[in-house]
């Protein structure tokens, strides 16, 4: 009798475990419904923004779409990590485009995790820095800059994992 009360108890336990992994395919099979996210930071002008992240971060322009005299987006890549920029007056070509009077409220605030705070240090030199190195509460060390879009960007070096 004991022996089959520890075989119930068991077998409970593996149905609930059972259910919990199929719970946890299901979360899974959810989350690779999305296959990347790509910020889109709409700036003013495109150029400046290339400049920043080419020539400070060796990211990579892939797309540069051109508005009359000057680029009206722009997209920029590196190991992975990509970044789009388009003019405010691009959105504004399309009179039916319901985003355009929101791309105008405000800066966006990109969070970049670095693996050497100061190779980032000497990559921002002459750059606009909103808050120079400093530690945070959860232990990464910290710097924040204002790309030339007006966007802010926080460079984060994480503590190391224990």
């Amino acid at each position: 009798m004991r022996i089959n009360m520890l075989f119930i108890a068991v077998m409970a336990f593996a149905g609930v475990c059972g259910a919990q992994v199929l719970l946890a395919q299901t979360k899974t099979e959810k989350k690779e419904m999305i296959n990347k996210s790509t910020p889109i930071l709409h700036v003013t002008s495109v150029e400046p923004c290339v400049k920043f992240w080419t020539e400070r971060f060796g990211f990579k322009a892939t797309i540069e779409v051109p508005e009359g005299d000057h680029l009206g987006f722009a997209a920029l890549q590196k190991n992975g990590i990509e970044l789009m920029y388009q003019t405010y007056s691009g959105m504004r070509l399309d009179p039916k485009n319901p985003l355009a009077d929101a791309a105008e409220k405000g800066p966006s605030f990109l969070f970049m995790e670095v693996p050497d705070i100061q190779d980032t240090i000497r990559a921002l030199n002459g750059a606009e820095v909103i808050q120079g190195l400093h530690d945070t509460f959860y232990g990464a060390k910290e710097v924040i800059a204002k790309e030339p879009g007006g966007h802010f960007v926080i460079f984060s070096q994480l503590p190391a994992a224990k």
